[in-house]
């Protein structure tokens, strides 16, 4: 019996992609679309995932980029329900001289971490959509796109810093109420916060 050979092809279906193809089109009202590569005789040789923009493009949207069971990069958009800054630390305490001066000694925190940590939440995808939450759920890595502080200036720098997504356990499949699905997810900063001393 013959193997069958799968190839995975990359095609850059992103809208900063391919918005210049289609000035015509606001693409923030396109709930969802798919690129064909076509060769020369309109042979199909390859066709995109199914791009949803979905209903979480509000404020507070968080989108999450992640590496999925083919290898290739996937995102889904959730609207973000929480966000937490826990700070640890150590103590050390400062002698005091003799004669006693207050202001001079005490206890300090040292080794002073913070991070930042996230509930998201999405209802936008059906059943059939489970498959991605599948691989999102099980990824080595992900990463959340968002724009950079920039002081008290609006932020104009957009990133994709690495996240650490919580272990999950998630209902792909419902015997009732099936027609709805509200996945939740929680994730941290892979990397802390770490204040200068």
């Amino acid at each position: 019996m013959a193997s069958i050979e799968y190839n995975v092809y990359y095609i850059p279906e992103g809208v900063p992609n391919i918005q210049e193809y289609f000035p015509t089109i606001n693409f923030n009202e396109v709930e969802e679309w798919t690129v064909y590569v076509k060769d020369s005789t309109d042979t199909v040789l390859a066709t995109s995932r199914v791009n949803k923009l979905g209903c979480c493009c509000l404020e507070g949207k968080s989108r999450i980029h992640f590496i999925n069971s083919l290898g290739e990069i996937d995102s889904i958009n959730f609207i973000r329900v929480l966000e937490e800054t826990e700070a640890k630390s150590d103590t050390w305490e400062k002698s005091l001289k003799f004669p006693l001066d207050k202001t001079k000694g005490g206890v300090y925190r040292k080794n002073i971490k913070s991070n930042e940590s996230y509930e998201v939440e999405t209802k936008c995808y059906s059943e059939s959509d489970q498959y991605w939450f599948k691989d999102l759920i099980a990824t080595p890595k992900a990463w959340i796109e968002t724009f950079l502080p920039n002081g008290f200036q609006e932020s104009t720098e957009k990133q994709f810093i690495p996240i650490e997504i919580t272990d999950i356990k998630l209902p792909t499949k419902k015997n009732t109420g099936r027609y709805e699905y509200i996945v939740k997810i929680k994730f941290s900063m892979s990397n802390d916060n770490i204040t200068l001393r």
